[in-house]
């Protein structure tokens, strides 16, 4: 019973040996080959975690002496302006849908597809030229935000294209 006992221990170390020496891609394409859906989860997650560092150990630091009040704190900061930041990759889903704005350029790429500026600032062009789009200076155009992502300008007779903005 002793000599069973030892052999398995001895086995065990040997395969957690085995195990160190292991790659996490070694340990990836082992899961990869599983079949069943349930146990190459279950397999992926043990792997994952064998990588994972231990979690650092809080130190406290050093008692910092008050800073001086920085220029800084005398000025408040401004809240951005909604239009201003209205179809930039990071603004927020929440806040504005629409805009509306008059154009006050119109320039075409080489493929034909419109560049608009308004007189907000802001420059959209379209994705691709659409045949029936007609724009000019001093229409007044509404951008808005669609539901899966980007944005459509909306000119004269509600013709609209998809469009981003480019400044």
């Amino acid at each position: 019973m002793t000599r069973k006992l030892l052999a398995l221990l001895a086995a065990f170390l040997v395969a957690q040996a085995a195990l160190a020496d292991e790659t996490i891609e070694d340990r990836l394409r082992a899961c990869a080959n599983e079949t069943d859906d349930a146990a190459r989860l279950a397999c992926f997650d043990k792997a994952a975690k064998a990588d994972v560092p231990p979690a650092p150990v809080a130190v406290e630091a050093a008692p910092r002496a008050p800073a001086e009040p920085a220029a800084a704190e005398a000025v408040p900061s401004a809240a951005p302006d909604p239009v201003a930041e209205f179809g930039k990759e990071a603004d927020r889903e929440d806040e504005i849908r629409e805009i509306s704005a008059k154009v006050v350029e119109v320039s075409k790429r080489t493929r034909g597809e419109y560049v608009v500026t308004l007189d907000n600032g802001q420059v959209w062009t379209e994705k691709n030229a659409e045949p029936y789009l007609r724009i000019k200076v001093g229409d007044t155009v509404r951008i808005k935000r669609i539901k899966m992502g980007g944005y459509r300008l909306v000119g004269r007779g509600n013709r609209a294209t998809a469009v981003i903005r480019v400044e």
